[in-house]
């Protein structure tokens, strides 16, 4: 199908109904784009946008295998698509349409928080992967900025992360932001046409990230399997830039470098259970004054405790894991924030009956807290969160029962209990119980209209329980024991206008209630 380019932007509309089919677009018989996508018709669900503006007052060539009439359901138009959903979450990042996963490109850069993100921007199934773009200034309330990067002959685009070059080293330019991340050879027809496999390459961007300018060559080539997701750091004590990433099966690796472009690999080591996502980070121990400890990480939150001397990583403990749930994945700490650290995980929600799917965690600080010469992870809520806290009534104390509306606004709720007693609390929250057994030492999270999950947290009894629910549309995070405790649960998308009402077994030490407020700025839009 030949189409004359009138309007900056290509409407196609989605069916989720409907099966894959591949879309190739050319212009001047090259190809600049290829999707998978569900194509519908005009009764679809929704309509996704290309970004055609390049090419205006031009010819492009469209071909699939689909039947001629199927073709003319994508049309030019002035506007990009609008991501208007009522059930968007109010504090947590969604994409503006389509399918969203890990974070990437995570950087912290002129006071700007940049927030780049896998993202199919065709449909709510994953594929095609782009890097999409939010920025913020304080990492709950964002605005949508323009795509970063599409796939090309050398694949999807993967994950990455951002460093700022605020010394130069890398020749682009004082404070260019540099982008390393995952160039998925394999994963459309474009890159096996090509021959190309998965490489570690590198994008730039002189202008605040608003743009991204891909530079030639891997910055390191095919090593092994689906080797991907780069996360990139500076170790003072050993003056070189240092490099994770993931080989394959149970397999990293580390590497170092003077400049940002030339790496060489000084490390090599297999970790059980731990896959996808590495990132390497020291942390500050909460009761150890001056201690710190190198914390090795991966996708599903499993985290190894160890040393890192610039050159390898010595686990000197057992895998742990740092999640009560399996909601939170792919996690990434920022770069350019200084004395603390950062991490921002995907919520890989199931709910797709709007045009998106898929949300981040709020922004977590974290620490370790040392025991019996033993480290753990802590998760603590940041000042940017704190400062978006409204009381909706008097703290209360010593009660058995209490009840609420959300009244549409996400909320907070601190719950704290004298564990030393026993008995059952039941918290109800829309259709999400909780369970609060304090003679079997668990919490148990019941989501009955997400196919009746059930999901068992434990905690130790012999100390003051504190358990802290962050409400919002389809999401509820929790934290409990001084961070000691995380996880995230999915729960009905209209949450926020159901009533709260907890019923204790015992009396509840003391509960405060917060409205959560962010900017008159509605969250997530443009």
């Amino acid at each position: 199908m030949r189409l004359h380019i009138t309007e900056p932007y290509l409407w196609i509309p989605v069916d989720k109904k409907k099966p894959e089919v591949k879309l190739h677009f050319y212009f001047a018989h090259a190809k600049f784009q290829e999707i998978d996508i569900q194509l519908g018709g005009t009764d679809g669900d929704f309509y996704a946008a290309m970004d055609v503006s390049g090419y205006l007052g031009q010819d492009i060539e469209i071909e699939g295998d689909i039947s001629e009439e199927m073709f003319y359901n994508i049309f030019c138009c002035k506007e990009d698509v609008q991501h208007v959903y009522p059930f968007r979450p109010q504090i947590h990042f969604t994409p503006k349409i389509g399918w969203h996963n890990d974070p990437n490109g995570l950087v912290y850069a002129d006071g700007v928080y940049h927030l780049y993100y896998q993202w199919n921007p065709y449909g709510v199934i994953w594929g095609n992967m782009h890097w999409g773009h939010a920025v913020s200034k304080d990492m709950i309330t964002w605005e949508h900025r323009s795509m970063a990067l599409e796939p090309d002959q050398y694949g999807t685009v993967y994950s990455g992360c951002g460093w700022q070059d605020k010394e130069n080293v890398a020749g682009f330019g004082k404070n260019t932001l540099l982008f390393f991340y995952t160039a998925a050879g394999g994963s459309n027809r474009w890159s096996v046409e090509a021959g190309n496999r998965h490489t570690q390459r590198l994008a730039i961007s002189t202008d605040g990230g608003e743009t991204l300018q891909r530079i030639d060559g891997a910055v390191i080539p095919h090593i092994a399997g689906d080797n991907r997701d780069p996360k990139v750091f500076y170790h003072k004590e050993s003056a070189a830039y240092i490099m994770a990433l993931y080989l394959d099966g149970n397999e990293f690796a580390i590497f170092r470098s003077a400049n940002l472009l030339h790496w060489e690999e000084t490390q090599r080591f297999t970790a059980e259970s731990m896959w996808e996502c590495p990132d390497l980070f020291a942390l500050p121990v909460d009761n150890a004054a001056g201690e710190k400890k190198w914390v090795f990480w991966s996708a599903d939150g499993y985290y190894l405790i160890g040393d890192f001397d610039g050159y390898c990583f010595t686990p000197e403990a057992e895998v742990q894991r740092a999640y009560s749930t399996a909601l939170p994945y792919a996690a990434q700490t920022y770069a350019g924030v200084e004395d603390r650290t950062i991490s921002v995980s995907w919520l890989r929600l199931r709910n797709d009956r709007g045009n998106y799917r898929g949300a981040m965690s709020l922004p977590l600080e974290l620490s370790l807290w040392k025991k019996k010469g033993s480290y753990q992870l802590r998760f603590h809520l940041p000042k940017e969160f704190l400062a978006y806290r409204r009381l909706c009534c008097a703290p209360v104390e010593g009660v058995k029962r209490f009840e609420t509306e959300l009244k549409g606004r996400a909320a907070e709720l601190l719950l704290c209990w004298n564990t030393q007693e026993s008995g059952i609390t039941k918290l109800w929250i829309g259709c999400t119980e909780i369970t609060a057994d304090f003679g079997e030492g668990c919490l148990t999270f019941t989501n009955p209209q997400i196919e009746a999950e059930t999901i068992v947290v434990p905690f130790d009894q012999k100390v003051t329980l504190t358990l802290d629910l962050i409400i919002d549309q389809e999401i509820i995070e929790f934290l409990g024991n001084d961070g000691a405790i995380y996880g995230a649960v999915e729960t009905e998308e209209n949450i926020l206008q159901k009533k709260v009402m907890v019923e204790s077994g015992m009396e509840i030490a003391s509960m405060t209630f917060y409205e959560l407020c962010p900017s008159a700025k509605e969250n997530t839009r443009e």
